[in-house]
């Protein structure tokens, strides 16, 4: 009995092992209270935060319950049991953020975070934004006020927008202004930041506002909504690394550490070269390929 017990345990070993290799097509997380789904014909699974579905995998959604799919490419969709979800093989051409096994994703953020970069501190807007009133945020040390300028990068007359003596984060409508508070659509902007009273620029960056920028578009409240967002950010390029950033920094723990978020904080870390954050998200990697 032992040794069939052995035998067991070591066919199952090796089944999550050769699972955590195989290519994530979806992600699914509860849009019911106490969501649970199956992935087996005997086994229900809780859908505590994003529940990863590999390829070619099979999910059944029990009656009464309601989950949403977040597909690579920043897709989303409903559904409502009971059904029978079969989702597609696929075989990725080369790693991405997505669809590669845990372990490669953490290989590509080490070599995205090695490469050369200008010395910046700013984390969000970075890039493209799709919010004109932004929440800006740059890693700021301990007991130290800051001084931020936000510019138009194409007319050098338009007055700065400033505050002086500040921590992150700050809303751009609280900045000092003579213009209108929020930004304009589809307009490139540079934010620097330097400690306050000091000439020394610590942190610089350049964005753009997208074309479908609107001032009511505000950060999601929910965990599930937030995550969203951050895969929405990050799935097509140009990417939204500045906003990916922000949702997944309001994130509660237990979803910045499943395999969704440990993701998507790799990449985004790298990409805005935060190499605390990104040695503590490899280390959550790490830990979730162990379990």
């Amino acid at each position: 009995m032992l040794a069939l017990f052995g035998l067991g345990f070591w066919f199952w070993s090796a089944g999550q092992a050769k699972a955590k290799q195989t290519p994530t097509v979806a992600y699914l997380y509860a849009l019911t209270p106490a969501s649970r789904v199956k992935l087996t014909w005997w086994h229900s699974t809780p859908l505590a935060t994003a529940l990863p579905v590999r390829s070619g995998g099979m999910v059944r959604i029990p009656l009464g319950q309601r989950v949403g799919i977040i597909y690579p490419d920043g897709r989303t969709d409903n559904v409502a049991g009971p059904v029978w979800l079969r989702f597609q093989q696929i075989k990725p051409a080369e790693p991405d953020l997505f669809t590669a096994p845990l372990a490669d994703v953490s290989v590509v953020a080490q070599a995205i975070a090695a490469r050369p970069r200008d010395h910046s501190t700013i984390t969000s807007p970075v890039g493209m934004t799709r919010y004109l009133n932004p929440l800006i945020t740059w890693a700021a040390r301990e007991g130290i006020l800051y001084d931020v300028a936000v510019a138009d990068a194409v007319d050098t007359n338009a007055p700065e927008r400033t505050a002086f003596g500040v921590r992150p984060p700050i809303a751009l409508a609280d900045l000092q202004t003579p213009q209108r508070r929020q930004l304009g659509v589809d307009r490139n902007y540079q934010i620097g930041v330097r400690e306050a009273g000091s000439s020394t620029i610590l942190g610089a960056a350049r964005f753009l506002t997208t074309t479908d920028a609107q001032l009511e578009n505000q950060i999601p409240a929910t965990p599930a909504e937030l995550i969203v967002e951050a895969v929405a950010a990050m799935a097509k390029a140009p990417t939204r690394t500045g906003d990916a950033w922000l949702a997944l920094s309001h994130l509660p723990p237990d979803w910045a550490q499943s395999e969704l978020g440990v993701r998507l904080r790799l990449r985004v870390a790298a990409e805005l070269g935060l190499p605390d954050e990104l040695a503590q998200a490899q280390e959550e990697a790490r830990r979730l390929l162990k379990h």
